[in-house]
């Protein structure tokens, strides 16, 4: 579990002196309001949890952290702030996937991602990305193809988790491709980055970000995305459907509350996110990681949330994928 205190040891410290003895109890009860993530640090998401964190904290005067709890393709920290307080100090940042697609592929899940939880705001939109390693002599999906073809039982690719969004990225597109793909279940795409690029994988599936500094360091190349138009972010990549892949696959993250959060800590708390996404400083930085601010209100999440998991069931079904436990 990776946390990031934004409040100092020194900086508290030096307030305790200045407050008195007096200020010592109420000051060290104050708990922190915790970002919780279901993936391992170094990722996009990890990323945006962090920046979320250090806004937060500054606005709202208070400590806060994120928390990585890892594991079962994001669902361990699901189920953490499921049963959190709802008192509004613990938070869930979360791609789409877990939100939308979930109830499709498990066959049983220990949260309802519509009854147990309050949407708070979509935080930012961006791009999945088909990212190659230096084991792949390809420039395009063309390319990929054809190394495809001749690969056997190299043939295989990494995602963040197994049922999440770029995991059925990568079957459908092993299906248009016509060339079976074995998947490779990461907790996060730190490693299998890493692994991209060492060659241990051919190729991965997963948000820009999670590729994007490996790309601009030519360690791997990203080939294609997954959106409806060109990420601003990579010169000269195509769509997969520019590639000839009838696929059209956004990515968003969002963050929610447990659910019974007071509405008015909601409203505050969603208020500080879009005042923070609205920053040059915040912009930029999400730009690092092939994202741009798009926040929301709750009722356009919770809208976007249940309209992209009614679309999720069809393709989910018409895969052949198998709902696992």
């Amino acid at each position: 579990m990776q946390r990031r205190h934004l409040l100092g040891g020194g900086t508290a410290a030096a307030l305790l002196t200045a407050l008195g003895t007096t200020a010592r109890p109420a000051l060290a009860q104050t708990p922190p309001v915790r970002i919780v993530l279901g993936f391992a640090a170094g990722g996009s998401v990890d990323g945006v949890g962090r920046l979320l964190a250090e806004q937060l904290g500054t606005a709202l005067g208070r400590s806060a952290i994120v928390e990585n709890r890892t594991g079962a393709a994001g669902r361990l920290a699901i189920e953490a702030v499921k049963t959190a307080a709802p008192d509004g100090d613990t938070l869930l940042l979360v791609p789409q996937g877990p939100m939308t697609l979930f109830t499709h592929v498990f066959k049983s899940l220990k949260f309802d991602p519509v009854r147990d939880f309050a949407p708070i705001s979509r935080v930012c939109i961006g791009d999945y990305a088909l990212t190659i390693g230096p084991s792949v002599p390809a420039k395009d999906l063309a390319g990929f193809r054809d190394w495809l073809k001749g690969a056997g039982d190299r043939a295989s690719y990494g995602s963040p988790g197994a049922g999440t969004i770029p995991h059925f990225i990568g079957v459908a597109t092993a299906r248009a491709l016509g060339v079976p793909m074995a998947h490779v279940p990461y907790r996060g795409s730190a490693l299998a980055v890493t692994d991209v690029a060492g060659g241990q994988i051919p190729c991965m599936f997963s948000p820009v970000g999670d590729a994007i500094e490996q790309h601009r360091a030519q360690r791997v190349r990203i080939i294609a995305t997954a959106g409806s138009t060109r990420t601003p972010f990579l010169d000269g990549v195509p769509t997969l459907k520019e590639s000839g892949i009838d696929l059209d696959v956004p990515l968003w993250y969002g963050l929610y509350a447990p659910q019974a959060v007071p509405a008015a800590t909601l409203e505050r708390l969603r208020t500080t996110v879009v005042a923070s996404l609205g920053t040059p400083a915040v912009k930029e930085r999400l730009g690092r990681l092939g994202l741009v601010p798009a926040p929301s209100t709750a009722a356009e999440l919770s809208a976007l949330q249940q309209r992209e998991s009614a679309m999720w069931g069809p393709v989910v079904k018409a895969s052949g994928f198998t709902p696992e436990d």
